[in-house]
């Protein structure tokens, strides 16, 4: 489709519609929108920014083509030129950058980009993120792809905004509300994919099952506000501890799980960082100190599991002998009795 095209309607790649029809998430639309609008007003990048309102930023959550701002980086609100799209609401064209004084354009110009266009996503008058589009060339945009784009925008935003919902309504789905950590619904769906690649792949994984010792009595001396706060403090704790490879769960009451990447010969040693690391912690609450141990069990997926509870149950299994031995412990069960 030529850059200098007079748009009176919009015709749309049959592929990019039927790809969008069957994309399975947001993040799978996002790409696809970053790879397609390339094709559909010619550019030498594109890319899909969302907005953080709390933390008046955005983040490149998709991109295709020419990487001078990658995936993933996150840009200020202020002093960008997709800030002031995303604030304003309004759509701008730059077809000089090495003049602009906006932080993302000076990215894009050194990167080799000298022309772009920003387009706001928008529902409802609340804009969530931005459509960009770069040229190599100066010069390179006339007002016709700027209408393009902004159609585009507009009607992109609509499917955007409801799969942006449905995933926040499957995060809130598979979140504890009070840990704010993963919950037994998400492991299950989690560790059964992780599971399908160990049979498929041999991508092999390791769980560690842990339980907070003598946490009734806690609840029984302090009271039950207090065992939230427990809870709490030790999962972030935990999650500040473990690596970003490694999921982090609660399952029920005061037993968590962690699914990592670990073979045999690290993960007992991992389980014992995040042991220690609890054990000398402590939670302040209502003038009191509270101490707490916690009991661990640790297995890796072993040939013989048929499924993901064959490794729950061993990994159960050594949290037991844990428990049963004194409490404040690992023990590792690598394979069947």
């Amino acid at each position: 489709m030529s850059a200098s095209q007079s748009y009176e309607s919009i015709c749309l790649p049959i592929e990019f519609m039927n790809a969008l029809s069957r994309s399975q998430d947001l993040n799978e639309t996002l790409n696809l929108i970053s790879y397609w609008l390339p094709k559909i007003i010619e550019s030498d990048r594109a890319s899909v920014c969302l907005g953080n309102r709390p933390d008046e930023t955005l983040e490149v959550y998709a991109l295709f083509g020419n990487n001078a701002i990658k995936a993933k980086t996150i840009l200020p609100v202020n002093g960008t030129m997709v800030g002031r799209v995303y604030e304003s609401k309004t759509l701008e064209i730059q077809n000089n950058l090495k003049e602009s004084k906006d932080l993302d354009c000076i990215r894009l110009y050194q990167g080799g980009i000298n022309s772009c266009i920003d387009a706001p996503l928008q529902k409802l008058d609340n804009c969530f993120g931005t459509l960009n589009i770069g040229r190599l060339r100066k010069n390179a945009y006339q007002p016709q792809d700027a209408i393009l784009l902004d159609c585009i925008a507009n009607w992109l935003a609509n499917y955007l905004h409801s799969q942006m919902e449905i995933s926040v309504q499957k995060r809130r789905a598979e979140t504890d509300p009070l840990t704010e950590t993963s919950n037994r619904r998400c492991l299950t769906s989690v560790g059964n994919e992780m599971f399908i690649k160990w049979k498929r792949d041999h991508q092999s994984f390791s769980m560690i099952m842990i339980d907070i010792d003598n946490f009734k009595r806690i609840n029984d001396c302090y009271g039950h506000n207090a065992g939230d706060q427990v809870l709490i403090n030790f999962s972030r704790a935990v999650s500040k501890v473990i690596r970003k490879s490694d999921l982090f769960f609660r399952i029920g009451g005061e037993e968590f799980v962690i699914l990592a990447k670990d073979s045999e010969a690290s993960i007992s040693k991992h389980a014992e960082r995040i042991r220690k690391t609890i054990e000398e912690m402590n939670v302040q609450y209502d003038n009191h100190t509270i101490n707490i141990t916690i009991s661990c069990g640790v297995t890796t997926v072993h040939s013989d599991d048929e499924t993901l509870e064959c490794v729950y149950c061993r990994a159960d299994q050594a949290l037991y002998q844990s428990k049963k031995n004194g409490r404040n412990m690992t023990t590792i069960v690598l394979a069947q009795a």
